[in-house]
């Protein structure tokens, strides 16, 4: 009995496209809210254990501040959930906020919450558009070869038959259910590569906990153009060499009396503006530009200097970890300087200090460019923070050492102010010229010789400190900066002085003889 229910509703799922589509679009919208679910209850887990190890990173004691960095990502995991919690007398306030926390984590649940109604409402047009297709794609045919007025439905005449030579009578014109299936072939090819490319878009926002209502919408308005487009274009250009042959031969193209099939370029042009249906668009934009004059071009005469630095530049970053990254909108250097480095430890894998050395190496590169930014790293400068306290000194120092820390500043203004290749490509793509005042005497010059003159300026290693020092108070005068500094210093607290520096041996022989004296002492009260 349980092998014969179990065939009848394999049976149905075979036989039936409507159910098969059905099925494929509840567990798609299923798998999404749960998987939403799952990852708010691990993140919120994430975020109280870091709020145990780093209470102070959370909410600095000395200022009686929150830090914005990780309120936003705190209320970014608990901001659809409605809780009415009242503060307890002598609770502290990181004791307060992980009890905040553990009462949203209470509060959440698979299904049911304010925030999960609303995005299940706003799924439904995205659920209607993949039911669709997906019967569309195991049904392949838009009508049967029984029906004589095929063409009746207005959207099956425009799009499918409106057009074709003959009669919409399949019995006089078989032509037209040719017609009909090819064009259902194509639109099948164009859904695949839509809901593919769709259901990657979804579970990059669902990896960044961005999953929102007009997320579902978005996706199922572009899924629906993309479709309804590719079998425009495939109705008016079914075979491209045969229309052209016929525009020669001054005559109409007509239906031809065997099924020519559809053709594999179509099937793979279906397929690529299904995956890429934005930059299908965009690209068909830029080859017809030259005849566009009416659309503003763009300036593309600096492409090769403006390039976007990929993050395998950054030391410990790989392919695999690249990959990982992109998932949370992280596609280049730039996009890591400036994200938030407790949100990046919450929502990936690696670990706040690890988040922290990308993100302080990302903003070394995107200052001083990617060619500086790899000399400096052999000459033992990898992050933002290296560079200031190379150049930047914090605590007193000896007259006599002063002057060799003078010619080590210029050392690296050496580097700094160097004239490298996008420098004087820019200069000689524009057709720019700097101008130098020399023995009262103003001329112009070009890119490498004027950052020679600039060196000039501070020859004396004194100058070069003092301008390096200059340079570099601005450099590190930025948000994201600030940002990261605030929290390498509060981590820097939470260490303790142990930290600082080694033990030397003799320190090391110290504490380990009072170690071992309050063991005796505590197994003797035992």
């Amino acid at each position: 009995m349980g092998n014969e229910l179990t065939g009848g509703v394999l049976s149905a799922f075979m036989t039936s496209p409507i159910v098969t589509a059905a099925a494929i679009a509840t567990l798609t919208i299923f798998s999404l809210l749960f998987g939403r679910f799952e990852i708010r209850l691990r993140r919120l887990r994430l975020i109280r254990d870091y709020i145990k190890t780093f209470p102070n990173t959370a909410h600095s004691f000395e200022n009686a501040g929150i830090n914005p960095s990780f309120e936003f990502v705190r209320s970014k995991y608990s901001a659809d959930i409605n809780l009415d919690l009242n503060r307890r007398d002598g609770m502290t306030e990181v004791d307060e906020q992980i009890a905040q926390i553990d009462a949203t984590i209470n509060a959440t649940r698979a299904f049911g919450n304010t925030g999960d109604i609303r995005l299940l409402l706003g799924s439904l047009t995205y659920a209607v558009v993949i039911f669709a297709g997906f019967q569309l794609l195991f049904t392949n045919i838009l009508c049967n070869a029984g029906q004589s007025p095929c063409g009746s439905s207005a959207w099956l005449s425009v799009f499918v038959l409106g057009g074709n030579a003959g009669t919409t009578s399949f019995a006089e014109n078989p032509g037209l259910l040719w017609s009909a299936q090819n064009i259902a072939t194509i639109a099948s090819f164009a859904f695949v590569g839509a809901f593919a490319s769709s259901i990657r878009y979804l579970v990059r926002a669902l990896s960044v906990f961005d999953l929102q209502a007009f997320t579902f919408i978005r996706q199922a308005a572009v899924t629906t153009i993309t479709v309804m487009v590719t079998i425009a274009l495939y109705r008016a250009v079914p075979d491209p060499m045969s229309l052209i042959d016929s525009i020669r031969r001054g005559e109409p193209a007509i239906l031809p009396a065997i099924n020519p099939g559809v053709s594999f370029t179509w099937m793979l042009l279906a397929l690529g503006f299904g995956l890429l249906p934005e930059s299908a668009a965009h690209f068909a934009l830029l080859r017809i530009s030259p005849w566009t004059k009416w659309l503003k071009s763009t300036d593309d005469r600096f492409l090769t200097w403006t390039r976007i630095v990929p993050l395998d530049v950054i030391d410990g970053i790989d392919f695999f970890t690249r990959f990982r990254l992109e998932e949370c909108g992280i596609n280049e250097v730039q996009a890591l300087a400036t994200y938030n480095p407790i949100m990046l430890h919450i929502e990936t894998p690696y670990g706040i200090y690890q988040a922290i050395d990308w993100i302080a190496q990302a903003q070394l590169c995107c200052v001083v460019g990617l060619d500086r930014f790899l000399l400096l790293r052999q000459f033992n400068i990898r992050t933002i923070f290296d560079l200031e306290r190379a150049i930047i000194q914090d605590s007193p120092i000896r007259r006599e050492d002063s002057a060799v820390i003078d010619k080590f500043d210029a050392f690296y203004a050496g580097i700094l102010f160097a004239p490298n290749m996008a420098l004087t490509g820019i200069q000689k793509e524009s057709h720019a010229k700097f101008l130098i005042t020399q023995d009262n005497v103003t001329k112009e010059v070009d890119a490498a010789e004027f950052a020679n003159w600039g060196r000039s300026m501070f020859i004396d290693p004194k100058s070069a400190t003092q301008a390096i020092e200059h340079v570099m108070m601005w450099i590190g005068d930025d948000l994201h900066v600030r940002r990261l500094r605030r929290l390498w210093n509060e981590i820097s607290v939470r260490l303790g002085p142990d930290s600082v520096s080694l033990f030397t041996n003799e320190r090391i022989e110290l504490q380990s003889k009072a170690l071992q004296a309050v063991l005796a002492s505590s197994s003797k009260v035992r």
